[in-house]
């Protein structure tokens, strides 16, 4: 029986806006040109194999890892192009941190593949795999995959993260209910990257086709089950989701290892089943919602451009000055251009009208205290951070923040809450205070 995890909030059906592209059927859309963003998240920027006016095949790697210095794991993946094509330019293009390394290829619309990756079926081989494909944690930061599943904790449980609790994404939802044999095959491979651990499907009860179908491929199958879990954000954050699944707390500090469980998203889990008949990581689907003509989950290529995306679902609608934020409205990144391209931690375009959000004093009233899953004081933090006193935000432990948003989504003062708890966070990221 799932537990509850402290805090969250209940969005209801209205506020969730996901009606808008559930019941969308997954469609391909491949742009003319890519432009491949050498960091791809969360860790280093990887160094570009091709160079202008190169050919390049469907498949084929175009950016690697940096040499490892020591004994430090170099937080990458190999970048891989998802068309053939030509190499137009390695130049800096925007991104949602600013601008970076970027490969762009025109594709010649023939999808000339490169040799296929070999399949694998032991534990180090899965892991060899999951490197050599460049899967990534398909849910948001985009963490390397084969470091996660690198580890010598014993690990117990493994848990498929299908909660996608994200107001208006629809992505993952779709490829439980239309890649179900997908999502099987890669969470049985997650399973012996893990060492044998027993897996777990976790979904958000308000996706019941997705829990219908997946309880029915499971059935007889040893080891593997579902568990439903009520529609609460942020039910999909690993503590959430390990503490609400198994009833067990990481440590602060720690990391879902120090517990026995690893958790990956369900996308990540069908870009392991598609590596292992062959297919490296070069595609994903990316919700499309909001302020937009015509909402629709999309099939595309790492490196298509937002823009394009927006022009393919009928542009923006509407009259107001508009939003553009690439993920969840809640952890997502509002961006400055358009130009910013997919990558693999991609899961939406989500096109809002401009709040006005003016804020007013703090009224003391304890909401964001009580909704956050980290057991913070957002408000304080919030005050430390104003005046500039990060030993108080040292103090108050804002490191373990976790970015939810959702002290700002409940604060009835319109606080930018998340946003400065969140700067807290990254000085400690940063090395510019340590915790006590």
């Amino acid at each position: 029986m799932p537990l509850p995890f402290r805090g969250g909030v209940a969005f209801g059906h209205a506020v969730e806006h996901k009606d808008q592209t559930s019941q969308s059927k997954i469609q391909p859309f491949t742009p003319a040109r890519l432009v491949l963003l050498m960091r791809q998240g969360f860790g280093a920027e990887c160094i570009p194999t091709v160079k202008p006016g190169d050919r390049v095949l469907a498949g084929q790697v175009v950016g690697v890892p940096p040499a490892a210095e020591g004994n430090r794991p170099v937080f990458a993946a190999p970048v891989h192009c998802g068309v053939s094509g030509t190499v137009r330019a390695v130049e800096p293009r925007p991104s949602a941190e600013g601008q970076t390394l970027a490969v762009v290829v025109d594709s010649d619309g023939k999808g000339e593949a490169a040799p296929p990756l070999l399949g694998a079926n032991s534990r180090d081989g899965v892991r060899a795999l999951m490197r050599e494909a460049g899967l990534t944690g398909m849910g948001g930061a985009g963490f390397p995959t084969f470091l996660k599943y690198d580890t010598n904790k014993p690990i117990r449980y493994v848990l498929v993260n299908g909660a996608e609790c994200e107001p208006y994404l629809t992505g993952d939802h779709r490829l439980m209910v239309e890649q179900t044999a997908q999502v099987i095959a890669g969470a049985k491979a997650l399973q012996t990257a893990a060492g044998g651990a027993l897996g777990m499907l976790c979904v958000e009860e308000n996706k019941p086709d997705a829990i219908a179908l997946l309880e029915d491929a499971v059935r007889g199958q040893e080891g593997l089950s579902v568990v439903r879990l009520p529609a609460r954000y942020p039910q999909g954050g690993e503590r959430q989701l390990i503490k609400a699944v198994l009833g067990r707390e990481v440590p602060a500090g720690g990391l879902p290892a120090d517990c026995g469980v690893i958790v990956s998203n369900v996308g990540t889990a069908v870009a392991l089943a598609d590596a292992l008949q062959g297919r490296p990581l070069t595609h994903r689907v990316v919700t499309v919602a909001g302020r937009v003509g015509k909402p629709a989950n999309l099939y595309v290529p790492v490196g298509t451009r937002l823009s394009e995306l927006l022009e393919y679902c009928g542009g923006v609608t509407g009259d107001a000055r508009h939003l553009w934020i690439a993920g969840g409205p809640m952890t997502g990144a509002a961006l400055p251009s358009l130009e910013v391209p997919v990558v693999k931690g991609t899961a939406g375009l989500v096109v809002l009208d401009r709040p006005e959000n003016r804020e007013s004093n703090c009224i003391r009233c304890g909401g964001c205290a009580r909704v956050c899953p980290s057991s913070l004081l957002p408000f304080a933090i919030d005050a430390a951070v104003i005046a500039g006193d990060m030993a108080a935000c040292v103090t108050y432990r804002a490191d373990q923040c976790i970015s939810c948003g959702c002290c700002s989504y409940i604060c009835p003062a319109k606080r930018h809450l998340a946003h400065r708890v969140t700067m807290a966070r990254s000085a400690f990221r940063e090395n510019r205070v340590k915790p006590a």
